[in-house]
C-alpha cells in the first residue's frame, strides 16, 4: 500500500500529536516509524521537516548523545 504524502498543516498537526501522545521525546526514527505506521509522509525528509516545525516554535528539539541522534517535544 503507498503511503500518503500529507500536506504541511496537516502534518504540522500530526507531529504534534504525535509528540503529545508520547509523553516523552521521540527520535527521529520514532516520528518516521509512527507516520509509516499511518500509511502517511511528510512533504519533506522527516528531519528536515521536524526542524522546520522547531525552527517556528512548534516543537521543541535537541542533539542526544545517549540516543545517538535528535529528539523531539512538545
Amino acid at each position: 500500500m503507498e503511503h500518503r504524502i500529507l500536506k504541511s498543516e496537516e502534518a504540522d498537526q500530526l507531529i504534534i500529536q504525535l509528540l503529545k501522545e508520547a509523553n516523552r521525546p521521540l527520535t527521529t526514527r520514532e516520528v518516521q516509524a509512527e507516520t509509516e505506521k499511518r500509511l502517511v509522509r511528510c512533504p519533506d525528509a522527516t528531519v528536515v521537516f521536524l526542524n522546520n516545525l522547531r525552527i517556528k516554535g512548534l516543537i521543541k528539539g535537541e542533539m542526544s548523545k545517549e540516543k545517538r541522534g535528535w529528539i523531539w517535544w512538545v
